[in-house]
């Protein structure tokens, strides 16, 4: 009778999920919605975290660093069952829950006190003998063919391997409680490890205009996997680090440094070749236009020639002898427009013709050009995207009252005059040493007057040919009362926002916003402090900004952290003085913030007290000419009220 209820119950398994699924409706409910967004996102996530090869799985990763929060296995059948343990703790590592540490606490106390059991002397001789060869990661050893076994026979599934060896054999096996989890014998010293080159030491012994001939190695490698790729999807990072070929020439390179695949790319061939993120949080390789005469002429030989050994070759084509095409200063070239790359390879054109030494030598200048035009570019536009998109920095001010100084001079001895030459204004004495130290020849006065400040000067061509500067219309010293107006309602608006949200809470806006910046700083990868720009950068981050805080309220994101949840978050800028705001936890980073924003707040103590002397010596010019600033650059409108903080 007992074998036909059991023979009947699971007879009635398939039927009772299949009267679940009927029971839902066609489209998927509120919380099957929220379950797949969560799944969809852990999936991405964990593709990002665990090793390409599957030699951790997620299941590893659970049971190791976050034991007792959640249940992540397999049943019987071979189905994923995911169920929480106990109300989890969040943090690094997780916590475990009553119930858990109950559980163990029950095993551990049948356990005789003063000896072992067999069992247990088994997988003690099995860790102790593993580890005699070497140290091994919690996960390696928890995993190990003589050991996992050893351990299934002994622990219930409620009780981590950790918690035993920690408990019964920690005298003799320590765990490190600090970065990856190893294990290892107590008073063992593991053979040195060769100590790494560190990324900017291997960066900085790089050539700047050619490639080492490990460089050039790599970098065909990479173009010849790309033109043997024909996979309908993009290719990816993940897919060309696998390929055999490319990782013995990357081992080659970089396989003594801290430098990873990724950053050798974007800072030696950005100029050729992009990444950008796809849905499933992979990178996708996109194609430069500078790169694609190379690439079809790879494509050309793979065609005539077959698949590539992988033998390092010489210069690409087309380039002169010892010099790569581009060359790395290309790494932050313009925003040219991406080109896929993973397309079969009779869609990347025909192959290029044979070029003649005359050919070859006009593509070789013609390409210097373009090369250094995009450099250019490139610095200036990575000049301005470290910048604040809704305020400017105290040089850009101390800059920005300078020039308005010299333009009031001018204007009031020359009132007729058509505009203020701006090659003079830039030798002024005033003027240059401040200029000199802000834009440090990256881009030209021009070119910060246009996008920083543009709302309230004109530059253009002048008549005699000269590129000269005066006042937009409405944005001169006549304008003074309305600039002043329009500072007192740009602050006006920025306190009624703050004013508008609960005191003793947050708005689910705001909620949402909180538990997205926690998490990111939590999971950032890097041994610096992230800063507004990385966080800026995230889509996660940038769409609950938009939905906490309104355009129009003229708050910036540091703002809002400083005065909303400045007790766990903390934002300074290096030195009191740097163009870039970091951001960090504030349990982690709480010394080096106090110390940079109280330097930084003597800096603007100093700043405006030598500004008042100035205005004192130069007639006390009104201030509120001073608090108008309406740009004209990207971001909406850069150098708008620079006075906020």
């Amino acid at each position: 009778l007992l074998l036909l209820a059991v023979l009947s119950y699971l007879l009635r398994l398939p039927n009772m999920a299949a009267q679940f699924f009927d029971r839902l409706p066609v489209r998927l409910t509120a919380i099957e919605a929220t379950l797949r967004e969560h799944l969809v996102e852990a999936a991405a996530a964990a593709e990002k975290l665990l090793p390409s090869n599957d030699e951790v799985s997620l299941q590893e990763w659970v049971e190791c660093r976050m034991p007792g929060e959640i249940e992540l296995r397999t049943d019987g059948s071979g189905l994923v069952l995911l169920k929480p343990l106990a109300k989890s703790t969040k943090g690094k590592g997780g916590g475990k829950s009553s119930s858990s540490a109950s559980a163990v606490q029950a095993f551990m106390s049948r356990l005789p006190g003063d000896s072992f059991t067999q069992q247990e002397e088994d997988l003690r001789n099995e860790i102790v003998s593993a580890l005699e060869k070497s140290s091994l990661s919690l996960s390696a050893v928890s995993k190990h063919a003589r050991i996992r076994p050893a351990a299934k026979a002994l622990l219930p599934d409620n009780v981590p391997l950790e918690e035993w060896i920690e408990r019964r054999i920690g005298a003799e096996v320590s765990i490190d409680a600090e970065g990856p989890r190893t294990c290892r014998l107590q008073g063992a010293n593991d053979p040195p490890k060769e100590k790494k080159e560190s990324k900017d030491a291997f960066f900085a012994r790089l050539p700047k205009d050619s490639f080492l001939p490990e460089e050039e190695r790599l970098r065909l490698a990479i173009f010849d996997f790309l033109a043997a790729w024909s996979n309908q999807e993009l290719a990816t990072l993940n897919s060309m680090a696998n390929d055999r070929v490319v990782t013995e020439a990357k081992n080659a390179l970089l396989g003594k440094t801290a430098t990873n695949l990724k950053e050798w790319i974007e800072r030696r061939i950005g100029g050729e070749l992009r990444f950008h993120d796809n849905r499933r949080g992979g990178h996708e390789i996109h194609l430069m236009d500078a790169a694609r005469p190379f690439m079809a002429e790879r494509v050309a030989r793979l065609r005539h020639m077959g698949p590539p050994m992988g033998v390092p070759m010489g210069p690409p084509m087309g380039a002169p002898p010892g010099m790569m095409y581009p060359p790395p200063h290309m790494m932050s070239g313009p925003p040219m427009v991406p080109g896929p790359v993973g397309r079969p390879p009779h869609m990347m054109g025909p192959p290029m013709p044979p070029r003649g030494p005359e050919r070859h030598q006009e593509r070789s200048h013609r390409d210097k050009d373009r090369n250094a035009e995009a450099s250019n570019e490139g610095a200036t536009k990575k000049f301005f995207e470290k910048l604040p998109t809704d305020e400017l920095l105290d040089k850009e001010l101390e800059l920005r009252e300078a020039l308005l100084d010299g333009l009031d001079r001018f204007m009031a001895e020359h009132p007729k005059e058509e505009g203020l030459a701006l090659s003079a204004l830039g030798s002024d004495k005033v003027v240059k040493p401040i200029k000199t130290e802000l834009l440090k020849g990256q881009v030209s006065l021009r070119e910060w007057i246009d996008r920083r400040i543009g709302g309230e000067i004109q530059s253009k061509m002048g008549k005699n040919g000269q590129v000269i500067i005066k006042y937009r219309e409405g944005a001169g010293p006549e304008a003074e009362s309305e600039g002043a107006d329009q500072a007192v309602d740009a602050e006006a608006k920025s306190e009624a926002f703050f004013t508008s949200l609960p005191p003793d809470g947050f708005t689910p806006e705001e909620e949402t916003l909180r538990e997205v910046l926690l998490t990111w700083l939590e999971t950032f990868m890097g041994s610096d402090a992230p800063t507004l720009i990385d966080a800026s950068a995230n889509a996660e981050i940038q769409e609950a900004k938009n939905m906490c805080i309104p355009r129009q309220s003229g708050v910036s994101l540091k703002s809002w952290i400083d005065r909303r949840i400045g007790g766990e978050i903390a934002t300074w800028r290096e030195n009191g003085r740097s163009e870039v705001v970091s951001i960090g936890m504030r349990d982690q980073w709480n010394e080096v913030a106090v110390a940079a924003n109280a330097e930084e707040e003597a800096l603007k103590k100093e700043a405006q007290g030598r500004k008042r002397k100035a205005e004192d010596q130069g007639g006390n010019r009104s201030a509120s000419h001073r608090n108008v600033g309406n740009g004209k650059g990207g971001g909406g409108g850069k150098g708008a009220h620079p006075g906020r903080r």
